[in-house]
């Protein structure tokens, strides 16, 4: 019996070596498609729980995106359709070179757990791939009936969801609470003020160090930061956006763009808070008929990027542009060719300067 158990273990150690070897063999062998299926990334960020404070944050955000993956049911279809087939949506734009994704969700996460648990596996793919996830709310229940008090618990409430599900997650999750103050909120600071600081509390009571973006009234505009009321934690940061739906009218203002900056600049100094632009779209697009579009030429859409990049990299705040479909066609999986030049002004201005 004692033969018999040697020889069982003497050929179970050869195959385990074997597997061993195989594994050390193929290593680092895999193709940007298989490490999409597999959700590696070389690239990766760290995913431990040590806590990350805001100006830390802030320099690590770069330049990111906001992705419509939870907001609008074709996008929503599509990825889920991927993911099932063993891809990874987000590698893309990891490979393109964002560091982030604003993930706007619309859903109520506090009465239908699906959307929970689909958000949670977005996060968890953008998380492989090393890419900073950044959930934020539409919350159009608060920004159409602002003084409602209903409206104002479940906003409190589905943060509190949204807190007590990722709990424990790697601190690069981040709550950008309001994704923008436009609406009948738009001029209701007292109102931002108090679900804030509401939000804020109870999200503390479940994790003390996880980081929370703040949005100012009038439709997120810097010019009224300094209406908001959060005491500044050091895991604090305040989002600020114009441009968010593109040139209007295919023209900018390049002095507007500086004092827009200056602005948040100067409340960043006063309340020790950084911050960052959450979103500014090079074209306008027509409201109706989905993606169609866009409607400035290449030129200005090119112009405008130029300024928008060197103004806030100067200024060395991080930004994310608006949006996802726009740029990438999730049913194919591939980058729109007419807005590549417009990503490389995006995402490497350096190789772009005149």
């Amino acid at each position: 019996m004692r033969r018999v158990a040697g020889i069982i273990l003497i050929i179970l150690l050869s195959v385990s070596l074997f597997a061993i070897l195989h594994r050390g063999l193929n290593w680092g062998h895999h193709s940007s498609q298989e490490n999409r299926m597999r959700g590696v990334s070389s690239n990766a960020l760290p995913r431990g729980n040590k806590a990350i404070t805001a100006i830390e944050y802030q320099r690590m955000l770069n330049v990111g995106i906001n992705v419509d993956w939870m907001t609008f049911a074709k996008v929503n279809h599509y990825y889920f359709y991927w993911r099932s087939r063993g891809i990874n949506v987000p590698q893309y734009f990891k490979e393109e070179g964002f560091s982030n994704v604003r993930i706007r969700v619309g859903m109520d996460v506090v009465e239908n757990k699906t959307v929970l648990l689909q958000l949670a596996e977005i996060v968890n793919d953008t998380l492989e791939v090393g890419l900073i996830p950044i959930i934020t709310y539409t919350a159009p229940e608060l920004r159409e009936n602002p003084t409602s008090e209903a409206a104002q618990e479940h906003f409190v409430k589905w943060w509190e969801t949204v807190a007590n599900y990722f709990q424990g997650y790697p601190y690069l999750l981040s709550y950008d609470l309001l994704i923008e103050s436009s609406g009948g909120i738009k001029s209701h600071p007292e109102v931002l003020n108090k679900v804030y600081s509401e939000t804020i509390r109870e999200i503390r009571k479940i994790d003390p160090y996880r980081l929370i973006f703040v949005t100012p009234s009038h439709v997120s505009s810097p010019f009224y930061l300094n209406e908001l009321n959060v005491t500044n934690d050091g895991y604090t940061l305040a989002e600020w956006h114009i441009y968010a739906s593109g040139p209007k009218g295919c023209s900018y203002n390049e002095s507007y763009v500086e004092k827009a900056i200056s602005s948040a600049l100067k409340w960043s100094r006063k309340t020790g808070t950084p911050t960052w632009f959450g979103a500014w779209r090079p074209n306008c697009y027509p409201k109706a008929g989905g993606g169609n579009g866009p409607l400035c030429s290449m030129e200005v859409e090119l112009n405008f990027s130029r300024a928008m990049v060197s103004a806030l990299s100067k200024a060395g705040i991080p930004y994310d542009i608006n949006s996802d479909v726009h740029f990438f066609d999730i049913a194919s999986l591939t980058w729109y060719q007419s807005q590549e030049s417009v990503l490389e002004v995006i995402l490497h201005p350096q190789r772009t300067e005149r």
